[in-house]
């Protein structure tokens, strides 16, 4: 196991158009649970999530809410960390890129690129979403039901022909293509690189335009002021400036992103891949600082056939499903449902029914069985008595290793899902052993050794199982390890193998945690 190995993980920076929705959560929810399952594996992990408040779309949000634009992204800033308060993110650094700091570092960067003659003024023309803040060509474009042009999401573009300065990103096509050979982890998964390829290599890579004009709500640039950086830029830059890069204080830069040891890891949505995969390592690369270690581009949550988006008006408010089931809940739940390769239809009902069978039906209800049992026949203390042989110590020993080997792999690939499903298979087979060695049944025949053995494997099943689900079900498994009375020791990685830790070990009263919910959607 690495001790102190630098981990650093982000999500990407949200706009600040308005408040969050279960997409944001889902993305950071997903960077939550992967650095603390880094730190389970002994991992230094540090979490960046943030936001992102420069631009035209946000100056047009804040002016249609009669608000100064810097007052409205603070409201909705709050909206944001009040989120991630609830829903338990551990998060180190919060990202806001209307901070000076950050700014002064986006101008430097900018100059610096200007004069390394990586950048040069131009005239830009072509079609704009204001709403993805992007520039779109005439061939990803697609023709609406109304005969407008709209982008992918299915916003209204504009037509536009501005001076613009240019990023000469056709300089560096080659680059990209080897570098993507030379590192075929980069992306995850891997679908998204021959996505990104058709989309945007194939013809051939086009410049970048980095600056806006008709607009203020942004971070000029220092050499001609009228022109503001473009908010990809500006955004794409957070993940080095809360670091402290070209800062007198940058230690920080130089032990998670600069130490070639580290693992770096950008979480986002797929729809904002090509940013993070084709100009962020051109910029990083331009900047003669390393590469991340990968680019987890995950698929979207999905109403029916359509991508939830603010702007379409069909977004699911994750603050109600907390209301209603409880931060656990609606952790468990995404990171269960959604792969990263694949979308995923966010059901009401699907929800419910999840809930009911993993956390009430197979962990909840494992959990109270154990303990129940535990109280009622041994008063509470567990124990073992290692001169009686039972088949089943073994048995539960050998999947207890598989499945520790197993969620390594899982975490180290970042399939969480995958990790989940062998947790409930192993809960599934202790909750199968209940039945089929009938405590009740041993209490009934005094046969209390036995009986005091298989009550230990089970208390040893309930511990093993709240470790590895202790990153997603941060609240529940605090409980149940104080109802258990696990100490620090009892919980590490690197003990549960060592069932001998629980003998003679006294519990404390059990509540249920997880209750079931009926379906009615509040």
């Amino acid at each position: 196991m690495p001790t102190n190995k630098k981990f650093y993980i982000t999500t990407p920076i949200y706009y600040a158009s308005g408040q969050p929705h279960i997409g944001h959560a889902f993305s950071t929810i997903y960077a939550d649970v992967i650095c603390r399952y880094k730190k389970l594996l002994g991992y230094d992990a540090i979490m960046q999530t943030g936001m992102d408040e420069h631009g035209q779309k946000i100056d047009q949000a804040a002016k249609s809410n009669n608000l100064p634009t810097q007052e409205y992204v603070n409201q909705i800033s709050v909206h944001f960390e009040k989120l991630w308060k609830l829903l338990d993110i551990d998060y180190k650094y919060f990202v806001r890129t209307s901070d000076p700091k950050h700014q002064q570092v986006v101008q430097q960067v900018f100059d610096e690129w200007q004069k390394a003659n990586y950048i040069y003024l131009g005239k830009w023309e072509g079609l704009y979403c204001v709403k993805c803040e992007e520039p779109y060509t005439r061939i990803r474009a697609h023709l609406g039901e109304s005969g407008k042009l709209l982008c992918e999401v299915g916003h209204e573009l504009m037509k536009r022909t501005e001076p613009s300065y240019f990023f000469k990103m056709h300089e560096f096509e080659s680059w990209i293509k080897d570098f993507y050979a030379k590192h075929p982890m980069f992306i995850v998964p891997k679908s998204r690189v021959s996505e990104l390829t058709n989309s945007f290599l194939v013809e051939g890579l086009t410049d970048l335009s980095v600056s806006r004009i008709n607009f203020d709500w942004g971070i000029p640039v220092l050499s001609d002021p009228k022109h503001v950086i473009y908010v990809w830029i500006d955004a794409l830059l957070n993940y080095l400036t809360w670091l402290g890069y070209k800062q007198s204080d940058d230690h920080m830069f130089l032990e998670y992103w600069q130490n070639p040891d580290a693992e770096i890891v950008h979480v986002m949505s797929k729809e904002i891949t090509r940013f993070h995969c084709i100009y962020w390592p051109i910029m990083l690369h331009c900047l003669n600082l390393r590469q991340p270690t990968r680019v987890i581009s995950h698929g979207w949550i999905i109403n029916k056939d359509t991508k939830m988006s603010k702007s379409l008006g069909n977004v699911i408010n994750p603050i109600t499903y907390i209301d209603q089931f409880g931060s656990d809940a609606l952790r468990y739940f995404l990171m269960k449902e959604l792969s990263l390769e694949s979308d995923m239809v966010f059901s009401h009902d699907l929800f419910n029914e999840v809930y009911n069978a993993d956390l009430a039906n197979i962990y909840g209800n494992l959990v109270s069985r154990v303990m129940g049992m535990i109280q009622q026949y041994c008063h509470g203390t567990i124990i073992t008595h290692p001169q009686v042989k039972q088949d089943i110590y073994t048995t539960f020993i050998m999947s207890t290793t598989e499945l520790i080997d197993v969620c390594r792999s899982c975490i180290n690939s970042f399939q969480i899902h995958e990790l989940i499903k062998n947790v409930l298979t192993y809960a599934k087979s202790a909750n199968k052993a209940i039945e089929d060695v009938k405590p009740w049944q041993l209490f009934k025949d005094h046969s209390q050794p036995e009986l005091e053995n298989f009550l230990f494997i089970l208390a040893n099943v309930v511990r093993v199982i709240s470790v590895l689900l202790a990153p997603i079900l941060t609240v529940g498994t605090k409980i149940i390890n104080q109802q258990m009375r696990f100490n620090p020791d009892q919980l590490s990685l690197e003990q549960l193998l060592n069932f001998d830790l629980l003998h003679n070990h006294q519990i404390g009263e059990s509540t249920p945690i997880y209750v079931r919910a009926t379906n009615e959607k509040k």
